[in-house]
């Protein structure tokens, strides 16, 4: 059994949607560390958490339907 699949199909797709923007905010924050750009590093951080916590939501609430 796959770690997703107890997942409906548009959660598992905010999932990967979820993931791929993890992607790019991480690259993001990089090049903004590398630039010494703090504060735009520290929005980048903001939106990351967020992101995070979304996913954790999703993941909490499939879990919580399965018990």
């Amino acid at each position: 059994m796959g770690h997703y699949d107890r997942l409906a199909p548009e959660e598992q797709a905010r999932i990967t949607e979820i993931q791929d923007l993890l992607i790019e905010r991480y690259i993001e924050r990089k090049e903004e560390t590398e630039k010494g750009n703090n504060s735009r590093t520290d929005d980048i951080e903001a939106e990351i958490k967020e992101l995070r916590r979304e996913k954790e939501q999703i993941l909490e609430r499939a879990t919580a339907s399965s018990a």
